[in-house]
């Protein structure tokens, strides 16, 4: 790529994380801006990406996302009552592996502060520690196979496996088995690069409108 243009695409994407003036969300001030606590070193993006030397899982494969934090290793109780571990995603996991980049601040078991290496100290408490124990919240992953048939419960998701308004909402790939199939996952409702509504949705909930973007009631 031409020095130019590399410019360009860096501007481009400072505009879209920094900037509001064209109708834009930012990041800055929001849940997942960390730059103002001493241990993040004064920036946003660094606890949970890094350009170079990104983590890989146990089966040695790429996290994705440039991955900088670290994994959880957790045992979780399901909303069905069933058990499973966090992954990788093997056929055998609890959930999509981008839940599990999710729970490894949310799940309570592994510093906020524990990345790039280093192990940290500052833990989630209070509602945003979801915990191990799953089955009291909405499910996810193996429990939440999305179905793709007609049904007069579930909203039918498009060709690209979206749902809600402009496809606001997207089903989460997921191996169950040997079988690549849809799941709802963490990142199905919720998004860590804020749209500009409560608790990081990705569209407006009010009416319950991200709700009924999937439930048929």
């Amino acid at each position: 790529m031409k020095r130019w243009n590399l410019f360009a695409v860096i501007g481009a994407v400072a505009a879209l994380t920094t900037s509001t003036a064209s109708g834009q969300t930012t990041m800055v001030g929001e849940a997942h801006d960390f730059s103002g606590s001493g241990w993040s070193g004064g920036e946003i993006c660094k606890p949970c990406h890094t350009p170079h030397h990104a983590l890989t899982d146990e089966s040695g494969a790429q996290v994705g996302w440039l991955w900088n934090h670290e994994l959880t290793t957790s045992t979780y109780t399901m909303y069905d009552g069933s058990t499973a571990d966090a992954g990788p995603d093997d056929g055998d996991a609890a959930f999509d592996k981008l839940s599990r980049l999710c729970m490894g601040c949310h799940d309570g078991t592994v510093a906020v502060d524990s990345f790039g290496g280093q192990t940290g100290s500052i833990f989630l408490t209070g509602d945003k520690n979801l915990e191990t124990d799953l089955s009291d919240d909405h499910p996810v992953g193996f429990t939440a196979v999305y179905p793709t048939v007609a049904s007069s419960k579930w909203q039918p998701a498009d060709a690209s496996h979206k749902l809600g308004p402009g496809g606001a909402l997207k089903l989460r790939e997921m191996n169950i088995g040997g079988t690549q199939t849809y799941v709802v996952g963490c990142m199905t409702c919720h998004t860590p690069h804020y749209k500009g509504f409560d608790h990081q949705l990705r569209m407006s909930n009010a009416s319950s409108a991200l709700c009924l973007s999937c439930h048929v009631k």
